[in-house]
């Protein structure tokens, strides 16, 4: 799908913007795919997820610095609406946006989509965010830097939670747009859904090895915001 993501990433309608593809040792053609755009290419033998996103960062020269996965592709103004949340709110260290999953994948990602442990935005009202995925994500690259970027520790899931809870330990806040859409293709199987979910669970436990307090007793975190989704409707 990185050739997608790619295609849709370039056709930004965006006055001013580079992107950045950070190749973590790979071992398909990735790297042959993205040479074939005009993007900036760095290739690294493979450190895991939370290196290869510092080190997008510390190579970029905007002043935000936007995330999205090689499995997804965003709106055409997807940059405008995280633009705008910034500009409209000067202390939101983070801004980012729903990630759904395109049309015409199939029964399974469609039933993947829907499943828990996805990764959904946990809101604390419709415009503030207390988490926010790495999937559909922005920050102010100065704040993102201010903090040491994102833990290593990371490799593959979880980073984007422990970023999003450092960033307001500083006391800044996080900025959701329903707008700042991306198109984010699931698990179109059983077997690589349960590897996510393994993958996310190993995650789960470093974050509350290093986050206690936002754990309660049962080990369970304890979002102050909302975790939205389709709901239960019954019909009298």
């Amino acid at each position: 799908t990185l050739a997608e993501t790619l295609q849709h990433v370039c056709d930004l309608q965006y006055p001013n913007f580079e992107v950045i593809v950070v190749n973590d040792g790979s071992t398909d053609n990735c790297a042959e795919i993205a040479v074939g755009f005009p993007v900036r290419l760095i290739s690294v033998e493979n450190g895991g997820l939370s290196r290869a996103r510092n080190l997008g960062a510390e190579a970029a020269t905007g002043e935000i610095v936007a995330y999205i996965d090689d499995d997804a592709y965003p709106d055409p103004h997807w940059l405008h609406y995280l633009a705008l949340e910034f500009l409209e709110h000067p202390n939101h260290a983070g801004v980012g946006g729903p990630n759904l999953p395109p049309v015409g994948d199939g029964r399974i990602a469609q039933a993947v989509a829907n499943s828990p442990g996805g990764p959904l935005e946990v809101l604390v009202t419709d415009r503030e965010a207390e988490h926010i995925p790495g999937c559909n994500c922005a920050f102010r690259r100065d704040r993102l830097l201010a903090i040491g970027g994102f833990d290593p520790t990371f490799r593959t899931a979880g980073d984007d939670v422990d970023f999003c809870w450092r960033l307001m330990d500083q006391g800044w806040t996080i900025g959701y747009h329903p707008s700042a859409l991306v198109w984010h293709h699931r698990r179109n199987s059983v077997k690589t859904f349960l590897k996510q979910q393994r993958g996310y669970g190993i995650a789960e436990a470093l974050l509350e090895r290093k986050h206690p307090d936002r754990y309660n007793l049962l080990g369970h975190v304890t979002w102050k915001g909302r975790v939205y989704g389709k709901g239960v409707w019954q019909v009298l």
